[in-house]
């Protein structure tokens, strides 16, 4: 029982021309040739409801790894926290390259829910128990073991339900509209973060973390699955069965198979490697800055730039639906590379703020348009999830590499005798390192033909 006008709305056509047709402009972006594609514009309350998810999932992820699994990792492993926390930051990483595989198969389900609402459903319900586990085993031995597998089952979880929820956007939000989109989902992003942060900081202690991360989950899916249940439509039951090859292709990625997706992964690559000196932050203000109390300096000022970054995403999202996306592309990234150069400078830490609030609205516009420039270029609307899973794994190679090439650079440049802190040069080379990754996504940007 679909209504009226919305029978054929969200089929995905099988696309053997290009999707956008040269001709046809509208506000500067170009629409869908087929007229199948042409989507209705959707309502702020209803975009914000689909988005809802990004607030749970980014306040779950930025707290465990940045409080939660710290905190706990001295509770459980004293001697050897720093080796362990890299394992569960490692356990973190490994269960994000689920996401194609999730994608590949939330793209061709047939079930009367739709496409993604089956998989939002199952992965939050893994998550919960996951969550839930780890709340056992801390409280019970505490078990390290049950604890490290019950992050593992939670993030995969996680993971599943994103994968689902990152294609809603590209599935019902029209191109026109895609910006404004991506900005409402960075700013639940940052949102919850802030939220996460706020509490653990302030009202919460970690142990009641896992109660927290649980309710928030429920709340966020419930939200986003009541945005889109409507606009579902459910595929027809007779899809091609699944070979090693497909499953093969959920991972490769080229400019052959993917054309100017293939560059927007790049771009995204070097973003990720760029950004990734985030993990040296707190030792730069106590060992460069000089402050006394850099952990407590360290999250208000995350959650000053993510406050600063909030107010820019949707008017970055709304200027790249009327002006196109790779100029704010290109400006973002210059704006970072000249931020980087301010803190190689090592200045009083009032300017440290100022430069920390500049670099969130920079990356906060990279963030959403960047989103909006993946929907733009996805090669097979009928791919969506699997490609947009894809890339993810872009930003796990980042983050994960990103440290790997960082620390070492860190470590060699910067080590001194008698102290375990690093010095100024050791921070030159680092943000030297950060310019260099920026730079290159900037420029990789002139590699994407096909949006403006």
């Amino acid at each position: 029982g679909t209504m009226a006008g919305w029978t054929k709305e969200y089929m995905p056509v099988p696309s053997t021309e290009p999707a956008y047709a040269k001709g046809e402009i509208e506000e500067g972006i170009s629409e869908p040739s087929s007229p199948i594609l042409q989507k209705p514009a959707l309502g702020y309350r209803r975009i914000t409801m689909m988005n809802s998810f990004a607030f749970a999932y980014s306040l779950i992820l930025s707290t465990m790894g940045l409080v939660t699994l710290p905190i706990e990792v001295e509770m459980m492993y004293p001697e050897n926290k720093g080796l362990m926390l890299g394992v569960m930051l490692g356990v973190a990483g490994i269960s994000q390259l689920i996401c194609p595989l999730v994608g590949f198969y939330s793209d061709r389900c047939t079930w009367s829910m739709g496409r993604r609402v089956p998989y939002m459903i199952g992965g939050s319900t893994l998550t919960l128990v996951g969550d839930l586990a780890m709340m056992w085993a801390r409280n019970n031995g505490p078990s390290p073991g049950v604890y490290i597998s019950a992050l593992f089952v939670a993030l995969l979880g996680l993971n599943i339900t994103y994968s689902a929820f990152t294609a809603l956007n590209a599935d019902f939000v029209p191109q026109r509209q895609m910006g404004i989109a991506s900005g409402v989902m960075a700013i639940m992003q940052l949102m919850g973060s802030c939220t996460g942060f706020a509490l653990l900081t302030f009202v919460l202690e970690v142990q009641n973390s896992y109660l927290m991360y649980a309710g928030v989950l429920f709340l966020g899916v419930a939200l986003t699955i009541l945005g889109v249940v409507d606009l579902e439509t459910p595929l027809d039951a007779d899809q091609a069965p699944v070979t090693w090859a497909a499953l093969a292709q959920c991972y490769t990625i080229t400019p052959t198979t993917h054309g100017d997706f293939f560059w927007v992964f790049v771009v995204r690559l070097f973003y990720y490697l760029a950004v990734s000196i985030q993990a040296f932050l707190l030792y730069y203000l106590h060992d460069a800055i000089g402050v006394d109390s850099a952990k407590e300096t360290l999250v208000t000022m995350v959650m000053a730039l993510q406050l600063a970054g909030a107010l820019v995403s949707v008017p970055a999202g709304t200027f790249s639906d009327k002006y196109g996306r790779k100029t704010i592309l290109m400006a973002a990234c210059g704006f970072v590379a000249v931020i980087y150069g301010v803190f190689m400078t090592f200045p009083p830490l009032p300017v440290v703020y100022a430069a920390g609030m500049c670099y969130g609205m920079a990356n906060s516009a990279l963030m959403t348009v960047e989103y909006a420039l993946a929907c733009d270029t996805l090669p097979d609307k009928s791919q969506t999830a699997r490609d947009l899973g894809l890339w993810g794994v872009a930003a796990f190679l980042g983050g994960t590499f990103g440290p790997l090439i960082m620390g070492p650079v860190l470590h060699l440049a910067g080590s001194q005798e008698g102290t375990s802190e690093y010095s100024k040069t050791g921070y030159i080379a680092l943000f030297l390192c950060g310019i260099a990754f920026i730079l290159a996504s900037g420029a990789t940007l002139k590699l994407v033909r096909g949006s403006t």
